[in-house]
C-alpha cells in the first residue's frame, strides 16, 4: 500500500507537469486513488476511518483559524468543512 501511495502521488505530479485539466479522468482517478490509499493505509496502522476524518475536520478548522493562505486567497478550507458537514 506504501508503494502504491509513492507511486500515486509520482502520477499525480507527472500529470500536473503535462498541464492535465481538471476535467481529465486520469486526474481525478489518480486524486480518488491517493485518498482511498491514504484511508486503507491509516487502518493497516491502526487508525480508523472516523478518527481520519475527525483529524481532517480538526486541521480544516485549525487551517480556518489560522487563516491559512489557501483559505485567505480562495476559501477552500470553508468550502471543503461546508461539503463534509453536508455530506453526513
Amino acid at each position: 500500500m506504501k508503494t502504491e501511495l509513492i507511486i500515486s502521488l509520482g502520477d499525480l505530479f507527472n500529470l500536473l507537469f503535462k498541464g492535465t485539466r481538471p476535467v481529465d479522468q486520469i486526474l481525478q482517478d489518480t486524486l480518488a486513488n491517493i485518498v482511498m490509499v491514504t484511508y486503507l493505509l491509516s487502518k493497516r496502522l491502526g487508525i480508523s476511518f472516523k478518527e481520519i476524518d475527525y483529524k481532517i475536520k480538526e486541521k480544516i478548522k485549525d487551517g480556518i483559524e489560522e487563516d491559512h493562505s489557501v483559505e485567505r486567497w480562495y476559501g477552500d478550507l470553508s468550502n471543503l468543512k461546508n461539503y463534509l458537514d453536508n455530506r453526513e
